[in-house]
């Protein structure tokens, strides 16, 4: 689906703003953040009675009390078992199943993604593989869930919070801090609330988003394009050991080098660089041994103007960071000079290649 730009427009203005990311714990490396599986496994260590966290009784306690009678959650207490990812008589899988001799809790777990699961598949497989257990089932999110009738929803950043201010809640060994960690990642409401509204964006702005992108990948080929008929040179557009949040377009302005764009290879070029502050850079990389040649390559290019960095041993050169261009106009013209001091370079130092 095609877009106006003013619609494209009004959907990038409302953006959610990224929060700063405070100190990283070992969910934050380990598991990618919010994803649900590793939760759901982590979950299942703490509430299993095998689970060497001294801690699992006050956990059970607060993630039950307000949603099952007292007999269930002491019978929980006392003793119970955990299976993850268990798999229906349809190929569908369950987040997380609670159980011992009595009963069963069955946990669909949607801490980041939107409900839409098989939860009558859910139900029906459960019912038929365990009919002598009383069978219970519950929504685990962050957000408000309308759940369907019979499944109960437990928000667990609020409980997560309320086991954190428990006062008895202590640090005595590797596992009180473990799980200290796993609840301060879930209960960060901070972080929740952004990853929601990043999510409710995404999800109401999806087609405008891959239309955005097709248009901005139609936009720098055709400048690319555009650059390579006034130069005669050739391009690659991006790199794959580029910087995430940039786009680079290298153009070489040698015939006889014309095919590095094609073989991956990097060879004297000019590249352009969209950063991601909005701002246009410009660097010429001169594939000449640097303690030769460095210097006579500055002056050309205005040392007052570009940077000098030895690269390997080549000479790497970018504009300085005060002077990059905030138009795109301008920052083509910057290259197509760059591109014709090269060759002037390459015309007096080694006429052979041009």
């Amino acid at each position: 689906m095609h877009y106006s730009l003013k619609e494209l427009e009004g959907a990038l203005s409302s953006v959610p703003q990224f929060i700063f990311e405070k100190e990283k714990n070992i969910f934050d490396v380990g598991t990618r953040g919010f994803y649900e599986n590793p939760f759901t496994d982590v979950l299942a260590y703490i509430l299993d009675s095998k689970s060497e966290y001294k801690g699992r009784n006050l956990f059970i306690k607060y993630l039950l009390q307000d949603h099952f009678p007292e007999e269930v959650v002491n019978s929980f207490m006392d003793r119970c078992s955990t299976t993850t990812q268990h798999k229906t008589n349809m190929g569908n899988r369950i987040d997380l199943l609670l159980y011992n001799n009595r009963y069963l809790i069955l946990f669909e777990n949607k801490i980041y993604h939107t409900l839409n699961n098989p939860l009558e598949d859910y139900k029906d497989d459960i019912t038929s593989k365990y009919p002598h257990l009383e069978k219970f089932f519950v929504i685990m999110s962050y957000k408000n869930e309308h759940v369907p009738q019979d499944w109960k929803y437990i928000n667990i950043q609020k409980i997560f919070y309320k086991i954190l201010k428990d006062p008895s809640t202590s640090l005595n060994d590797k596992w009180d801090y473990f799980v200290k960690d796993f609840l301060l990642q879930f209960s960060d409401k901070q972080k929740l609330k952004m990853e929601q509204d990043i999510t409710e964006f995404i999800e109401n702005n999806f087609s405008k988003i891959l239309d955005a992108r097709d248009k901005l990948d139609s936009y720098i080929q055709g400048l690319a394009e555009r650059i390579k008929n006034e130069t005669d040179s050739t391009y690659r557009i991006n790199n794959k050991n580029w910087a995430k949040n940039e786009i680079a377009i290298r153009f070489y302005p040698f015939s006889d080098e014309n095919s590095a764009a094609e073989n991956n290879k990097t060879e004297n070029n000019v590249t352009l660089i969209f950063t991601d502050n909005g701002k246009l850079n410009v660097s010429p990389y001169y594939y000449v041994d640097f303690k030769e040649n460095s210097q006579d390559i500055h002056k050309r290019l205005g040392e007052d103007r570009y940077q000098l960095w030895e690269e390997g041993n080549i000479c790497y050169l970018r504009i300085n960071e005060d002077l990059r261009y905030s138009t795109i106009e301008e920052a083509t013209s910057e290259v197509i000079v760059q591109i014709q001091i090269m060759r002037e370079y390459y015309r007096e130092k080694k006429p052979g290649k041009v």
